[in-house]
């Protein structure tokens, strides 16, 4: 009766299987530095995102005011369209710094009526959406964003800056922001406005411009959405919230009530959806002491 003769690793062997188990170490070691690089990396564009916040604050808080408002309409009208993580960064970037060029004009003639405007302070006004774009080409991650910024002023009939473009020339992005800063603009007038606007009105003047100013399948999407929200249990403000500390408030819920820093100025808007990138910045200014706790959500049984 033969014997089975046992099988030995050769030294070949030996050294095949080593390599294997360092290849797989080094692999998991690039895995947790990747990750820890793209932490670094979200934290740093919060950051970045913040400091040009803080700058338009510094410049006119009812701007500042508006942007924070205009990027969380744009990114609720962007999950309303079913649009991609990517985009709605893109679009969230492009309502905080939609009037980023706006910084080139004085302070005190920002809401001066056209035809008491300087040559000057025209074309600072005409230029604003450029001036903005350039001032984004310095992180190349906002490539979508600048290309909503610089055409967020552009009318689906043409007549619109800098470039006339019109219709589908007109970038996706910039008709989606057009449509956020027509209503938040027209709603939320400051003080000092000559006029001031209704939500009817504001409605009514979007649905004019259907086909004018504004990309008409996107005017009829946006007006939806705004009247399931207000066709849903009273709206955010209504609904139960919960006040949460940041170091336990949750992604994926809504905002019940606007977060202040501490010089009281807005930098999240109710009604925002947070997200991981909210809530890194949040923490992060909470570590600074920039940020007023506890904050207020929907509670998120009713969310």
């Amino acid at each position: 009766m033969e014997t089975q003769t046992p099988v030995r690793s050769t030294p070949s062997d030996v050294e095949t299987i080593d390599l294997a188990n360092r290849l797989a170490r080094q692999t998991h070691q690039l895995d947790v530095r990747n990750a820890e690089l793209m932490q670094s990396a979200s934290r740093t564009l919060a950051g970045m995102q913040a400091l040009l916040c803080n700058l338009v604050d510094l410049y006119n808080p009812h701007l500042g005011g508006h942007g924070r408002r205009v990027a969380a309409l744009v990114v609720e009208f962007g999950e309303a369209l079913k649009l991609g993580p990517q985009a709605l960064q893109s679009l969230r970037a492009a309502g905080l710094f939609h009037d980023l060029g706006m910084l080139g004009l004085r302070r005190e003639r920002l809401y001066t009526p056209w035809a008491e405007l300087s040559e000057n302070e025209r074309s600072l006004m005409l230029s604003h959406p450029e001036i903005g774009a350039s001032q984004l080409e310095l992180v190349p991650e906002w490539a979508l964003t600048r290309a909503a910024v610089v055409a967020h002023h552009e009318r689906w009939d043409g007549s619109g800056f800098p470039g006339h473009l019109a219709r589908d020339a007109i970038p996706f992005g910039a008709r989606l922001l057009s449509i956020c800063d027509t209503y938040d603009e027209m709603l939320h007038k400051p003080a000092a406005a000559p006029r001031r606007f209704s939500e009817d009105e504001v409605l009514e003047h979007l649905r004019r411009q259907r086909g004018r100013q504004h990309d008409p399948e996107l005017v009829d999407r946006f007006l939806d959405m705004l009247a399931l929200r207000a066709g849903s249990a009273g709206g955010v403000a209504s609904r139960p919230e919960v006040a949460v500390m940041l170091d336990r408030v949750p992604e994926g819920v809504r905002l019940s009530r606007d977060i202040h820093n501490r010089a009281h100025l807005v930098l999240l808007a109710k009604g925002t959806l947070l997200r991981h990138a909210h809530v890194l910045r949040l923490r992060a200014l909470r570590d600074e002491h920039a940020v007023i706790e506890p904050v207020y959500v929907v509670a998120p049984d009713a969310a």
